[in-house]
């Protein structure tokens, strides 16, 4: 008998310890929930309350300086461009109205709904879907918006804590916009947001498309109060790896009046909207020009730059803007003879060259620079593809087939170091995808000089023109 009650007091003691613990994996997530909850409310809380709730509208007077992606250690390399702009939404349509001073160029972009129009002075016309995507993500990274959303996230949950440069944040995760998950961090002082994380693709966006789904940062501070509502008035956008631009607001005016026809698409633009809505880079080849036995150009915006003869086949000059444009820029130079494709030269140091992944894929040779490569490696992570095959030209290097020949070979220019031209002697054609100014013409001539090259055709980023002498 007190054998059976010794063992009934351990199976009511083992079964209380399967009960707590089963207790205490349910209260986690239970406390993580109330956690990150707690985290949200404190930062609307500091950022105005229920002024922030009561916003419907916001006019936003901004400066963008726009970066370029590059990936060299050396600092100072983005080559910067800015952009004033005033940007006026209604978040109950939701609408979006941005008029950009674009050089001397006026430029006012209306997004309502799914609809996108832009004006350049002559009148509305349809506007490519990627303003669309552009302004459901910008609604979600601005601050104010991006704490209603997290507020309003089902799925709102702690998401531990993390420190950056010497200081302590608390994260907390949710899925945004149906199906965004993202990453906030909060200072763990201040209890204000201080970045946002997520991954995107931007399939429409012809400057973006490249990268495919990519890794986003957004950064905030310099903090300003307007009004009752407080918001940071810096926000930094890091993509695929690189700085991409820096908005700062320089005047809010919350919940201003605006013109009846501020957000107004006439039903005519409406439908002519949605019956060509497509990506930016959805265009045709203008045509593609045979010159001799050994060259081949496309004549079109974002396409390959055409292809040079080796042997039987052919070497591509650079991949395509995006793999829709690889695939209508090689059926053009299908179409005009242009098949068997030996290898590809992808050597342009500047975002672009979405077809690469397709090249990779296709087990076809790709030869890049040291400018290039890590552009080619963010494609190539963008669409989850190895970077099997792909060459880093460091030196001199020849490619022979037939009896014809392809010279490879580095060159340092002043704004692509380790920069690539591609020497074909059997047609005279010197090709230098970095080449834009007149230093850089310079000193890839004195190059071919020094080669004892003769050049009869320079093929650069602005396309073939006689060498000279």
């Amino acid at each position: 008998m007190r054998g059976e009650g010794n063992g009934s007091i351990v199976g009511i003691r083992a079964g209380a310890a399967v009960l707590c613990a089963t207790l205490a994996c349910l209260a986690a997530p239970v406390a993580g929930q109330d956690h990150a909850r707690g985290t949200v409310a404190r930062a609307l809380d500091l950022m105005g309350g229920e002024a922030v709730r009561a916003v419907e509208r916001v006019r936003l007077d901004m400066m963008t300086q726009w970066q370029r992606t590059a990936y060299r250690d050396v600092p100072w390399t983005d080559r910067p461009s800015f952009e004033p702009h005033t940007d006026v939404r209604d978040y109950t349509i939701p609408a979006w109205r941005n008029t950009r001073d674009f050089g001397a160029q006026r430029i006012v972009n209306v997004v309502r709904d799914t609809v996108a129009t832009t004006d350049m002075g002559d009148g509305p016309r349809p506007q490519s879907v990627a303003y669309v995507d552009e302004r459901d993500e910008l609604f979600m990274y601005t601050p104010d918006r991006l704490m209603l959303m997290l507020d309003g996230a089902a799925d709102l949950r702690a998401g531990g804590d993390t420190v950056v440069g010497g200081e302590q944040f608390t994260q907390v995760r949710a899925t945004l916009r149906g199906d965004v998950p993202v990453t906030v961090a909060f200072h763990a002082g201040t209890g204000l947001p201080a970045l946002l994380r997520f991954r995107a693709a931007h399939p429409n966006d012809f400057g973006l498309v490249p990268f495919g789904e990519m890794h986003v940062e957004v950064w905030y501070s310099a903090w300003r109060t307007f009004g009752t509502v407080s918001i940071p008035t810096q926000w930094d956008v890091q993509r695929a790896g690189a700085p991409y631009k820096r908005m700062t607001v320089r005047a809010a005016d919350l919940d201003p009046d605006f013109a009846a026809d501020s957000f107004h698409v006439a039903p005519e633009l409406r439908s002519e909207f949605l019956q060509a809505r497509g990506p930016m880079h959805d265009r045709t080849v203008d045509s593609v020009s045979v010159v001799g036995d050994g060259v081949a150009r496309v004549h079109g915006f974002g396409f390959p730059e055409g292809a040079l003869r080796l042997g039987d086949g052919w070497v591509l000059l650079e991949a395509g803007h995006a793999p829709l444009s690889f695939e209508r820029g090689s059926a053009a130079l299908a179409a005009a003879g242009v098949t068997d494709l030996e290898a590809a030269i992808v050597a342009a140091a500047r975002p672009g060259n979405g077809g690469a992944a397709t090249l990779v894929q296709a087990g076809v040779p790709v030869y890049t620079s040291v400018a290039a490569a890590p552009l080619v490696d963010a494609v190539l992570r963008g669409a989850e593809v190895r970077a099997r095959g792909v060459t880093v030209v460091l030196e001199p290097t020849e490619l022979r087939r037939g009896g014809r020949l392809l010279h490879l070979e580095p060159i340092d220019l002043p704004d692509a170091p380790g920069s690539l031209v591609v020497w074909a002697p059997d047609d005279g054609v010197l090709y230098a995808p970095d080449v834009v100014t007149p230093l850089d013409v310079r000193m890839v001539r004195a190059l071919a000089g020094a080669r004892g090259w003769s050049v009869r055709w320079l093929w650069t980023a602005r396309g073939i023109d006689p060498a000279g002498p």
